[in-house]
């Protein structure tokens, strides 16, 4: 059989993250609330755990809103690159009744529920690949919520959602990047413990994201550090080393124990400042 390159392993292992999990998460209760699998945001605005899942799709409208004030275009076009469940285009079909929404995803079980939310007539959502989209340069947002950071390749898709923007479209991502470097042998196992547990390879410092974006055509409008607004659920330390070896063992054959384990090192890279959550604006420029 032939074997696979480490792109197309990287793509197999994310897709396959999701077509086993994605009924375990609802199952859990992740993406019963308005169909979102993001992380809630408890920011000064925020009352309720419904209003903090909705959080990020309501700062995705906000960028939506403001570009919209400065150059409306005849019919918005917005693309959701790693759509999950389709909850932030859900939001923003609700909010923006005379746009059209395109979707992305990997999984195919996440595009068959996507799809049933969401309102048929002026959104699309397809498994597909976003290394490789199929759509011409038709629209004037692209967003990636908790997405990017699954590329292997990120400069890739900097360039690829380059080609699906207009110019002077707004690329909105709002993702893990690493902070600072791991200090210790322990941090460098969280890191790595996340990003093999969420299948996140492209979790990557700040500065590298901005110098790829800009190598892909894209100029920084603004960053905005929302790490604390997130409500951390960390264990005691004994009961966290415990709680670890034991979901290491576990998801050796199950994926959803894989995902808890980059859960738990998730939160210890959080609460040490190796990992921050960051909302990033770019505009697309013409080349």
């Amino acid at each position: 059989m032939q074997s696979l390159s480490p792109s197309e392993a990287s793509i197999r292992a994310v897709r396959r993250y999701y077509e086993q999990n994605t009924r375990l998460f609802r199952a859990a209760g992740l993406g019963n609330r308005s169909y979102a699998v993001h992380r809630a945001l408890w920011d000064a605005s925020v009352t309720t755990f419904d209003a903090a899942l909705q959080r990020v799709n309501a700062l995705v409208l906000e960028e939506v809103q403001a570009f919209l004030e400065a150059s409306p275009p005849v019919q918005l076009h917005l693309i959701d690159l790693g759509c999950g469940l389709g909850g932030t285009l859900a939001y923003c079909a609700r909010a923006l009744p005379e746009a059209r929404m395109a979707g992305v995803t990997l999984s195919m079980t996440q595009a068959r529920i996507a799809r049933r939310i969401l309102p048929r007539a002026r959104a699309a959502v397809i498994s597909a690949d976003f290394h490789d989209l199929p759509c011409a340069p038709c629209f004037h947002i692209a967003v990636a919520i908790e997405a990017f950071a699954h590329s292997h390749d990120p400069q890739r898709v900097l360039e690829q959602a380059h080609t699906a923007l207009v110019p002077g479209g707004r690329l909105i991502i709002c993702d893990d990047v690493v902070a600072r470097p791991p200090a210790s042998e322990v941090e460098e196992r969280w890191l790595a413990a996340f990003r093999e547990g969420w299948r996140v390879p492209g979790v990557q410092p700040l500065d590298e994201t901005i110098a790829a974006a800009r190598r892909a055509g894209f100029a920084l409008r603004t960053t905005r550090d929302l790490t604390g607004a997130l409500r951390l659920h960390r264990l005691p330390r004994l009961l966290a080393g415990a709680a670890r070896d034991l979901v290491r063992l576990a998801g050796r054959t199950h994926p959803f124990f894989q995902s808890l384990s980059g859960s738990l090192a998730l939160q210890e890279c959080l609460a040490h400042g190796i990992v921050a959550y960051r909302l990033m604006i770019f505009e697309r420029l013409a080349r």
